[in-house]
């Protein structure tokens, strides 16, 4: 068979002919995922992609691989998302950050001001692109199914303004399916454009790294896209590489 279960965790891509090409991880996470495909040593991506866009066929696939990626591109396939993981393993956390006056941080949850701070943080021109119903829809499954994941009540919470309004939140969920090592994940962090300027998305980052540890769980990490501006914020506060993720959807 082209897919090979290794183990609990590795599937092996295999051509026709029995070769190994590549291992990867198969999840599903709001549909099924090739995760982490890596060419397996002094195989040429060009033949690693031809064998995924047919055995592979409809997944999302993730890439560390610059050159797989390339090639999957080269004949055809988008690129979706170029973005890196990054992790903080909690051991020098960042002195905490002062809310200014009137400023506070409530318990995690969702509502209409909230959407509309996030659809004004996530505008069309924002890297990962513009806040959708779909986000909605889906952060709101969080709180009242726990679908995919219920949140991290203790690494979350709302950022509420002077005038008794949501105005941004950080939302994490932990331990999460997807990684390979046990950690917290921060899924969404968002301050609105009138909240900015303030020093408000650090506090809600420090608010996820003590609220991680917090809950015994021993990193957070994190995914942000290139060109992202926030990357800034969490190499200041002592976040490091995991890995490159380059995300395709290859079609059926």
């Amino acid at each position: 068979m082209p897919l090979h279960p290794l183990d609990d965790d590795l599937t092996l891509l295999r051509a026709d002919d029995g070769t190994p090409l590549a291992r990867l991880r198969v999840r599903d996470d709001d549909g099924p995922v090739a995760a982490g495909v890596r060419p397996e040593p002094g195989v040429a991506a060009e033949r690693v992609a031809a064998q995924a866009r047919r055995d592979l066929a409809g997944l999302r696939l993730e890439t560390p691989d610059d050159a797989l990626a390339a090639a999957l591109v080269a004949g055809g396939v988008p690129l979706d998302r170029a973005a890196t993981e990054l992790r903080h393993d909690l051991a020098d956390l960042p002195s905490p950050a002062a809310l200014p006056s009137g400023w506070s941080l409530a318990a995690a949850g969702w509502d209409d001001d909230l959407a509309e701070a996030a659809a004004a943080a996530y505008g069309p021109d924002h890297p990962d692109g513009g806040w959708t119903q779909d986000d909605t829809t889906a952060v709101r499954g969080m709180f009242e199914t726990a679908d995919p994941v219920p949140p991290l009540a203790s690494a979350s919470a709302r950022l509420v303004g002077p005038d008794g309004r949501s105005a941004g939140h950080v939302l994490c969920a932990g331990p999460v399916p997807w990684t390979d090592y046990p950690c917290a994940w921060m899924l969404n962090i968002a301050v609105g454009p009138s909240a900015q300027g303030q020093g408000l998305g650090r506090a809600l980052l420090d608010h996820a790294l003590r609220g991680t540890r917090a809950a015994g769980l021993p990193a957070l990490a994190l995914s942000v896209v290139d060109g992202n501006p926030a990357r800034r914020l969490y190499d200041r506060a002592g976040f490091v590489v995991v890995t490159r993720v380059l995300t395709l959807r290859l079609p059926t």
